[in-house]
């Protein structure tokens, strides 16, 4: 309360007396650490954020240089990329537990669009560090903009689906490294097997037996941790494994080399020679025509990547938040990405994003702060690259790929599809739940077959598809009432439930037809309305050689109303008044309301024919309500009918009957 009570002397108020926040407190609003930091509770919070920044540190370091890899960037790189982000991040962020850094899914989608710049890895690298510039530049813009609204258009079974494939494109693509193949070989393990099978003779045996035993230590490395002593060893197991094998492999390679015996055995493969030191700053785009030329190049993926990054980002920021019990701001995570990005473009840094397994690590070590979960973590990396970087000489690359096998492994949600599976293939939902396995299912067949890129974008594509398609037509439910209310319902009792008819309970009003339209009505969709309503006056006709009294549109759940649907209503309620059927919207609210109560009441009111009628509409609201009014107006008028001059046939048949004479005094 006392950090609160300081910022009243930065804040400023109005003329008329009403409290607005002033320049700090907005600073303070774009930059959390301000408000933050310097009530930082050093003694109940340094322990458990030194502890959880050098664990996130450790893993880091080890996953950035395979993730590079993964790239088809420099490996040094992948540690560059995990210094100045996640401090940056620290700045403006507002998820106490997400660690920036490198990712898989993002790492496949770079890799894809830097691999069509040839075998030059510097180049390569060159082209990475503008596309991170150009992803973290669409990220803050997104922010600036307040368009974070924009990924809610990737429906959750698409992503899903395209997830799901590219971890497995992640795993299959590291499986030819991993068993030691020539570099001439091209293409992935499916390809090979398919197209040249005859190359897996070349597998480096060594090398193959090494990822073996690798992979299947960093598999069960978590069962370590409830062994107390040796609970280290699952927290750092990709360091400590680099490490082994880094002793391992030097070994091997001079036995290999030097000694006799062992011609039939091919050396492994290791990282080699790689820079010392931290990494300098200096901008990747310059004005030359061929930096601007790469820079449109890119731009398409650059923006693919950068919505990936948030919508995974922000998944996983908005996950632990929950658990952790605070909020996180759209906002303040686009900028902070955006500028995380931007600023370790500078560093030669790939796109970086929060990833969710390092973000549940933060979790369990009881991280309190961006302290402990960004800043800490970027003075661990930065130490390992400035110390270590000549010592990775001789680890092998194939426990690299290992250890991106092992991080993929994690990313599949075959869960997600089992369930919409089930939705699919129960027949008490509509088709527009049904259709959410075939958006799984296509988005993950599509990213499968034609590679991660091309499967984000057709996720992107079915999702706003579908959506227009749920727009333009939206879900219309004929509603009957239920069984056990009557059908004779007087004004003041208690309403009648109102539900699918195609309930067993539920029975059709006579005459009457009441429906349901969910989702706004609007000029896309209005006329799936009118369509509907013919059919069903046609349908009614045919089944029943009758014709309705009225009709009757429960605007429950129509939150919106826009100037065409009005136009169109009236013109419905004009046409239908025409064929002696009289048309109503009940229980309206909000803008609809409003709407409704402007502009469309008054026509309703014209196709009443006499004063009481219309005197009952100005009260009517609820489904019931319109009922009773269509049947006084129907009773009404068959009243007034039986007093007209009985009249006799048409034609030359016709005549008036004589008025009955008085009776004599």
């Amino acid at each position: 309360m006392e950090a609160k009570s300081l910022e009243k002397p930065f804040m400023g108020y109005s003329s008329d007396g009403k409290h607005r926040r002033g320049v700090w407190a907005s600073v303070k609003a774009v930059m959390p650490i301000l408000d933050w930091l310097p009530y930082y509770p050093v003694r109940e919070s340094l322990l458990p954020d030194v502890s959880g920044g050098l664990t996130l540190g450790a893993v880091l370091m080890g996953q950035s240089l395979a993730h590079a890899d993964l790239c088809k960037v420099n490996l040094i790189n992948g540690p560059y990329s995990c210094i100045m982000p996640p401090i940056v991040y620290s700045m403006f962020g507002t998820c106490l537990h997400a660690s920036v850094g490198t990712g898989g899914l993002v790492s496949l989608l770079t890799g894809e669009q830097l691999a069509q710049y040839g075998d030059d890895i510097d180049f390569r690298t060159h082209v990475g560090s503008i596309m991170t510039l150009e992803v973290g530049l669409f990220i803050f813009l997104m922010g600036v903009c307040k368009l974070a609204f924009l990924v809610r258009f990737l429906s959750r079974p698409a992503l899903s689906g395209f997830i799901t494939a590219s971890a497995y494109l992640i795993m299959l693509s590291q499986v030819v490294p991993m068993l030691g193949l020539p570099a001439w070989v091209k293409g992935g393990i499916v390809s090979v097997v398919r197209d040249h099978v005859g190359y897996l003779w070349y597998l480096n045996h060594a090398t193959t037996v090494l990822s073996v035993l690798c992979l299947a230590f960093l598999m069960n490395a978590k069962r370590l941790k409830k062994v107390k002593a040796l609970k280290f060893v699952s927290d750092f197991k990709e360091l400590l494994l680099m490490a082994a094998t880094c002793v391992f492999a030097k070994y091997f390679n001079a036995q290999v080399a030097g000694s006799e015996g062992y011609e039939w055995l091919q050396p492994i493969k290791v990282i080699g020679p790689m820079p010392s030191g931290l990494p300098g700053f200096s901008m990747p785009l310059t004005l030359s025509r061929d930096d601007l030329r790469l820079a449109k190049e890119v731009l398409p993926g650059a923006i693919m990547v950068a919505l990936v990054v948030f919508i995974s980002s922000f998944a996983a920021a908005k996950k632990f938040s929950m658990k952790g019990g605070y909020q996180v701001k759209a906002f303040n995570e686009l900028v902070g990405l955006g500028l995380a990005n931007v600023v370790g473009a500078a560093n030669g840094a790939v796109p970086t994003q929060v990833g969710l397994s390092r973000c549940g690590i933060a979790y369990q070590c009881g991280v309190q702060s961006q302290l402990g979960s960004g800043i800490l973590v970027a003075a661990v990396v930065a130490a390992c690259t400035a110390a270590l970087s000549g010592y990775l000489y001789h680890v092998p690359k194939c426990v690299l790929n290992c250890i991106i096998v092992n991080g993929a492994s994690h990313l599949p949600e075959l869960d997600e599809g089992a369930k919409l599976w089930t939705l699919f293939r129960d027949p008490r939902f509509n088709w527009k739940s049904r259709m959410e396995f075939t958006v799984w299912f296509g988005a993950f067949c599509c990213s499968m077959y034609f590679g991660a890129f091309i499967g984000m974008a057709v996720a992107v594509v079915v999702s706003l598809g579908l959506i227009l398609y749920q727009v333009v037509n939206p879900e219309i439910t004929e509603l009957g009432y239920r069984a056990a209310d009557g059908d004779n319902h007087a004004r003041g009792e208690r309403a009648r439930k109102w539900m699918n008819l195609k309930h067993h309970q539920s029975r059709r009003e006579d005459r009457i037809l009441v429906c349901r339209l969910e989702g706004p009505l609007f000029y896309a969709n209005v006329d799936s309305l009118q369509e509907y309503l013919d059919d069903m006056e046609v349908q009614f006709q045919e089944e029943t050689g009758d014709a309705y009294k009225g009709i009757i549109l429960s605007a429950a759940a129509i939150p919106f109303i826009d100037t065409t649907a009005t136009s169109t209503l009236q013109e419905m309620i004009k046409s239908y008044s025409e064929r002696r059927i009289l048309f109503f919207i009940a229980n309206t609210f909000g803008q609809a309301g409003r709407f409704v109560s402007d502009k469309i009441e008054e026509s309703m009111e014209k196709e009443l024919t006499n004063q009481s009628d219309r005197d009952y509409l100005k009260s009517c609201s609820t489904v019931d309500d319109f009922v009773e009014l269509i049947r006084r107006h129907h009773s009404g008028k068959c009243q007034a009918l039986q007093k007209v001059s009985v009249m006799m046939r048409s034609g030359s048949q016709y005549k008036k009957l004589p008025e009955p004479e008085p009776d004599a005094e």
